[in-house]
């Protein structure tokens, strides 16, 4: 084979990467935000609430793609438009828990708050996660964890009671410590709602280990 040969062989080898590459980029490698899911983003902040709204509804539309950047809108530290954000969130459903579940280890407050609210919200599809969460995580996103299974409540029971059963018996206090606090919530929500609160210290204590 001679130089001239060797050298287009060169080049078209080169040309045949640089395709492969060009193609990889488009299937899959990119993470760029969708350009209609960042407009729909972007909207959530809209002072037009008939605007938000509808973002927020092409957003649930969009499914799993949106959850990241709808979780993002958390960082903006913007109550409305995290408010859109959370329901949007809870709509998706599923695909929403497990990057929620990494927000609870955030610095920022906010966004910790927002994620465990949105948790909250999506009621027993979040509950296991949460679970393991409030037994295995650090010591912020514990907190987290159980102020969210406390929220959803008696749906958390189930799981709960059978994790404290059938579970590790080193989170066996943890888990106990939250079915207490939901039941002491419950009954508290049930004095506060027939008036029956006189004279009546009461205390709440939410331990994590």
């Amino acid at each position: 084979m001679n130089m001239k040969n060797i050298r287009n062989n060169l080049i078209c080898s080169a040309l045949i990467l640089a395709l492969f590459i060009a193609v990889s980029g488009c299937t899959g490698t990119d993470k760029s935000v969708d350009p209609v899911i960042a407009g729909n983003i972007s909207a959530l902040f809209s002072e037009d609430k008939s605007v938000s709204q509808a973002a927020a509804q092409n957003l649930i539309m969009a499914g799993e793609p949106a959850v990241d950047p709808l979780i993002n809108v958390f960082s903006k530290k913007d109550d409305t438009a995290s408010t859109w954000a959370a329901v949007a969130l809870i709509y998706i459903g599923s695909p929403s828990v497990d990057p929620l579940i990494g927000v609870l280890s955030s610095d920022n407050e906010y966004e910790r708050n927002w994620a465990g609210t949105t948790l909250a919200g999506l009621g027993k599809t979040a509950v296991p996660a949460l679970i393991n969460e409030a037994e295995t995580g650090n010591a912020v996103s514990k907190e987290s964890a159980t102020i969210a299974l406390i929220k959803i409540g008696e749906d958390a029971l189930p799981l709960l009671e059978l994790e404290l059963n059938l579970g590790d018996e080193k989170y066996s206090t943890v888990i106990a410590t939250i079915i207490q606090s939901i039941y002491a919530t419950h009954n508290l929500q049930e004095k506060l709602a027939s008036g029956d609160v006189s004279g009546q210290n009461i205390t709440f204590n939410a331990e994590t280990a």
